[in-house]
């Protein structure tokens, strides 16, 4: 079957984010099978080419940060043990965002012109308030934290280490935030055009700013690297982060339903 440009993959992962949102269809039209294909799971063209790259670079941050203590003279404990779990969850979302920006570029090329322009939305009522919360606390509430441990306690490295964590955590989150929301319109018609101003909302919770918090419960579960006398406290942090992010998560989910329109086409309509 000829799907025009998009793949059988991306029609049926497509299928299946539009069901997902109250739309049930067939087959959806091209622009949104490109578009939503990456989103729902689907392998789009030359998608083994990213991998590989991507899992150099896992590979290659994973070995430099499991190496970073021995270079600098350090024990490995004087480091939070989840430097690891950081390396290969920031490396996925990079990579996540990579194809679906690709994804979107081929939407882009798809219309070729021939779409809907519209400016985008102020970046005010786009951004996902809930979403910034989470960002807060994960990453300015963990840089107090980080602050007070390394001026107040005997392991002021541990809790530098973590604090470099969260500044290169927060860094990725800002890039994949900024390019969501200043990414252009893409669509054709009133229903690409509401899946659209869904996917800038979406998108925003493909990194996810809590778990980059993760990292400063390992040491607590595993190891005992931390400062002992802030357990209590980087359980708090941790829980409130997690908490931030399950709401705006519950708030996002009761705005997904799409409105009616022509999605796609029916069965019984070919």
């Amino acid at each position: 079957m000829d799907y025009a440009g998009s793949t059988e993959a991306e029609v049926r992962a497509a299928g299946k984010w539009l069901a997902k949102r109250g739309v049930e269809v067939d087959e959806p039209t091209t622009l949104l099978a490109l578009r939503l294909g990456a989103r729902a799971g689907a392998r789009p063209p030359g998608y083994w080419r990213w991998a590989i790259l991507l899992m150099v670079v896992a590979v290659a941050g994973t070995f430099a940060l499991g190496f970073l203590p021995h270079a600098l003279g350090l024990h490995y404990s004087d480091m939070p043990e989840g430097r690891t779990f950081f390396a290969l969850y920031a490396t996925m979302v990079v990579g996540f965002r990579l194809a679906v920006r690709g994804a979107d570029r081929r939407a882009a090329a798809h219309l070729a012109g021939r779409g809907i322009h519209r400016p985008r939305p102020a970046w005010r009522a786009a951004l996902c308030g809930w979403n910034v919360a989470a960002m807060v606390v994960t990453f300015g509430g963990g840089a107090v934290l980080a602050v007070v441990m390394a001026v107040t306690t005997s392991k002021p490295i541990w809790a530098l280490s973590w604090l470099a964590l969260l500044a290169l955590g927060a860094i990725v989150v800002a890039v994949i935030v900024t390019d969501v929301l200043r990414s252009p319109v893409i669509a054709e018609d009133e229903a690409s055009l509401a899946v659209d101003s869904l996917l800038r909302r979406d998108d925003q919770f493909l990194a996810l700013p809590a778990l980059f918090a993760y990292p400063a419960v390992f040491d607590p579960l595993l190891s005992g690297g931390q400062p002992r006398e802030f357990t209590p406290w980087l359980a708090g942090y941790f829980a409130l982060a997690v908490a931030t992010q399950a709401i705006g998560f519950a708030v996002q989910y009761r705005h997904r339903k799409l409105p009616a329109g022509d999605y796609g086409t029916l069965a019984a309509a070919r």
